[in-house]
C-alpha cells in the first residue's frame, strides 16, 4: 500500500535608538551616516523608522540573498509546522520599494512562513481561544493549495485517509483560510463553513482587472479537492464540481505597486472576520509588514538559526557604533 507523506517546509537583542531610512536620503538618526552599509541598510524601506538591528536583518539578507546553501530560519517542534528558510528564499525583502517587479514578489514559501508566525500571534494574542469575531479561525498555508489540487484528481485509495482527515480540521472551524497562487498571483479565499461558501479576498483593482473569471478558474481544483475532502470523511463519493459557491469581497483596499500580492494576502488573512475587516489599511501597512517580516523570522524565537542571530546583532552594534560616531564629529 502506498504511503502517503505531506511534507510541510515553511517558509530581542541590542535596539537601542531608532534610524530613519529613506531611498532618497542618507540618514542615521539623523546624522549623515558611512559608505560602508549595503544597498539594503541604505534604501531599507521609505517612510518607515528602523531599529538599527531590523536594518542589520534587511542588510544581512541582501548580502547573502542569492545564497541557496544559507539556512537563516529554521524551526522544528511537535507543535507546530517545521519551516526552514534559506537566503535567496528571503532575498525579496530586502529589494528596496523604489523596484517594483518580480524581485520583490513573495515566494510561497516565505508567505507559509509568515502564515505561521500569524498562526502563533494570534494564538497568543487570543488567549489561546483561536476565535475572531467569535469564530473558530483556521489560517492555511500555500502547500495546501497543492495538496488539494493533488486531491482533486487522484484515484489512489491510499489518500483517504488523509482526506478524511483534512476535511475534519475545516470542519472544526468557521473559516478557513486559503492563501492561492495562480498565474503568479496571490490572492486569498475565505471558506465560510456553515454557508459554504469562498469569500475572495484581493485588492479591489486587482478584482476589478481579473474580474470572477479568474478567481472560479484559480478555485476549481481547490474546491473540488475539498468537496473529495469531505466526501472522504463522509464515507460517500462526490460529484465533481466542487464544493461552495465564489464571492468577490467588495471594498477591500487598493494594491498600488505589482509586487505586494503576497504581503496583501498576509493582511487579509490576518484581518478580515468573515464579515469585514476588524481594521482597514492601506499600501504603508503593506510595505511597512514587508519591512519588518525579515527581522521577525530571523529573530523569532522557534528559530534554531543562533549564529545567524548573533552575526546580525553584530552588524547592528557596529551600525549603532557608526551613527554614533559620525553624529559626535565636529562641525567643520
Amino acid at each position: 500500500m502506498a504511503i502517503i507523506t505531506r511534507r510541510r517546509v515553511f517558509a530581542p537583542a541590542p535596539a537601542a535608538g531608532k534610524a530613519y531610512y529613506d531611498d532618497d536620503d542618507d540618514y542615521c538618526g539623523g546624522a549623515k551616516r558611512k559608505d560602508d552599509e549595503t544597498a539594503a541598510a541604505k534604501n531599507a524601506r521609505r517612510r518607515f523608522p528602523m531599529s538599527a538591528r531590523q536594518a542589520a536583518t534587511m542588510a544581512y539578507v541582501e548580502e547573502n540573498g542569492r545564497r541557496k546553501d544559507k539556512l537563516l530560519v529554521s524551526s522544528s517542534t511537535s507543535t507546530s509546522p517545521r519551516v526552514r528558510l534559506r537566503a535567496d528564499a528571503m532575498r525579496c525583502l530586502a529589494v528596496p520599494l523604489s523596484r517594483d517587479g518580480p524581485e520583490r514578489q513573495i515566494t510561497g514559501v516565505l508567505l507559509d512562513a509568515a502564515v505561521e508566525l500569524l498562526r502563533q500571534s494570534q494564538s497568543q494574542s487570543q488567549s489561546q481561544s483561536g476565535l475572531r469575531n467569535g469564530r473558530r479561525v483556521l489560517l492555511e498555508s500555500v502547500e495546501e493549495q497543492d495538496w488539494l489540487e493533488y486531491v482533486s484528481s487522484t484515484a489512489d485509495a491510499a489518500a483517504a485517509e488523509d482526506m478524511a482527515a483534512t476535511a475534519k480540521k475545516y470542519l472544526n472551524h468557521d473559516i478557513v483560510f486559503f492563501p492561492v497562487n495562480y498565474k503568479s498571483h496571490f490572492f486569498v479565499a475565505a471558506l465560510d463553513v456553515a454557508a459554504g461558501e469562498y469569500q475572495i479576498l484581493d485588492s479591489s483593482n486587482h478584482g476589478r482587472r481579473f474580474g470572477i473569471g479568474f478567481y472560479a478558474a484559480a478555485m476549481s481544483r481547490i474546491r473540488d479537492g475539498v468537496a473529495r475532502c469531505v466526501a472522504a470523511a463522509a464515507g460517500v463519493a462526490v460529484a465533481g464540481g466542487g464544493l461552495g459557491n465564489i464571492r468577490m469581497v467588495d471594498g477591500l483596499p487598493a494594491q498600488t505597486d505589482e509586487s505586494s500580492c503576497g504581503f496583501f494576502a498576509i493582511k487579509c488573512m490576518e484581518l478580515w472576520d468573515g464579515e469585514k475587516l476588524e481594521r482597514g489599511f492601506t499600501m504603508d501597512d503593506v510595505h511597512e509588514l514587508q519591512a519588518k517580516l525579515a527581522e521577525e523570522l530571523i529573530f523569532w524565537e522557534m528559530n534554531e538559526m543562533q549564529d545567524v542571530k548573533a552575526e546580525i546583532e553584530a552588524m547592528a552594534r557596529k551600525m549603532m557604533m557608526s551613527c554614533h560616531n559620525t553624529s559626535s564629529d565636529p562641525i567643520n
